[in-house]
């Protein structure tokens, strides 16, 4: 058995703390890799030194590091694990590829514009890079569960996704100048529908600061999909609440998939006086979770088996881009007043900084 060579870039909570504060393990990525047979965390980087001193005491490692160049080049790593502020993701992942990584595992999002997301692809492609992006709930034994029984027919199609995206950020007084509810939760809620329904042709959205004028990017979005496979969504995303609601509805023609609040299944059966003319929804119980591991340990060992096999992780860069394109997408409906925008999108630049540089953010 090979043993892979892993290098951590950022030691926070992603990376690391979220494994002490969760009753759920792995669910950092240290605890991931730390938890695989053929996997040996032999290095880390921090800007900050209190972090990966913590880090290395926490995983054991003691190859610590603040120029994430250095231990690239110093360390021979098989994987470079990115887990830092997504302006730096591009140069860090263009870096590892570079330096000859067999994986590279990235959070998300992928990076804040789609030119930069081209680069990272680019770089990977050359160098036979693997590149994982890491929007999680890919790896939800939950979701595939749910993902089957759409697959197998019993609900008729899919018709309707519907979901909100509401208060997810770490902490009451988060602010950022380069990632708003979209780009730093609502990215998760677009792979996923993404996942369940295929690809978005045609978005139709609004990108705004109604209320948080601290934030520097939007705290409200409202977005409408149209799916290449005739499916339609709406997507609520906003920083304005102070409970966290991440929901995701799954409305198909003979019942509905509920994640979230008031999560479960649906189905339709007919109404007894009225047999064959008038159905009702009826509570059923949803399938068991297609594996039982976490999704940062199945995230792992898919990184894994795709660096042997020669294949593509379940989100690979190219997903992580199109979840970007679909927000991107949204701020650019909001710079042409709100209208449909048809997908691919040629805009190359962060849209962010474009509506702003346009006063319209």
């Amino acid at each position: 058995m090979s043993t892979y060579r892993i290098g951590i870039i950022g030691c926070g909570r992603i990376a690391s703390t979220m494994e002490d504060e969760s009753d759920v393990h792995p669910i950092s990525i240290a605890g991931a890799f730390d938890a695989l047979p053929n996997t040996h965390i032999v290095a880390a980087c921090n800007r900050g030194a209190e972090k990966l001193h913590a880090f290395g005491k926490r995983w054991g490692v003691d190859r610590l590091y603040h120029d994430y160049r250095e231990m690239i080049s110093r360390e021979e790593l098989d994987i470079v694990c990115v887990a830092t502020h997504p302006p730096l993701h591009p140069e860090m992942v263009v870096a590892a590829a570079s330096a000859g990584a067999k994986g590279i595992f990235c959070e998300k999002p992928m990076a804040l514009s789609l030119g930069e997301c081209d680069a990272m692809l680019d770089a990977c492609e050359k160098a036979g890079t693997k590149l994982l992006v890491n929007c999680s709930r890919r790896w939800s034994g939950e979701y595939q569960a749910a993902k089957d029984l759409l697959n197998s027919g019993e609900l008729g199609p899919l018709l309707h996704v519907v979901a909100y995206c509401e208060g997810c950020k770490p902490s009451p007084d988060w602010v950022a100048d380069t990632e708003g509810p979209l780009l730093h939760d609502g990215v998760h809620t677009f792979d996923i529908l993404r996942f369940f329904a295929g690809e978005v042709v045609s978005v139709l959205g609004t990108a705004r600061r109604r209320i948080r004028h601290e934030f520097r990017v939007e705290d409200t979005s409202y977005a409408l999909l149209e799916f290449q496979s005739g499916t339609d969504g709406v997507v609520i995303s906003d920083e304005l609440t102070e409970y966290e609601r991440w929901d995701v509805e799954l409305q198909c023609e003979k019942g509905i998939i509920r994640f979230g609040v008031g999560g479960g299944l649906w189905v339709s059966k007919p109404i007894a006086f009225e047999e064959g003319s008038w159905f009702n929804l009826e509570p059923d119980v949803l399938p068991q979770p297609t594996w039982k591991e976490t999704s940062t340990l199945r995230a792992a060992q898919d990184l894994i088996d795709c660096i042997e096999n020669d294949r593509e992780p379940r989100c690979n860069g190219h997903d992580g881009r199109a979840a970007v394109e679909i927000i991107m997408a949204i701020y650019e409906s909001e710079r042409r007043g709100n209208g449909w925008v048809n997908l691919p999108l040629g805009v190359q630049e962060s849209l962010v900084e474009v509506l702003r540089a346009e006063g319209k953010l």
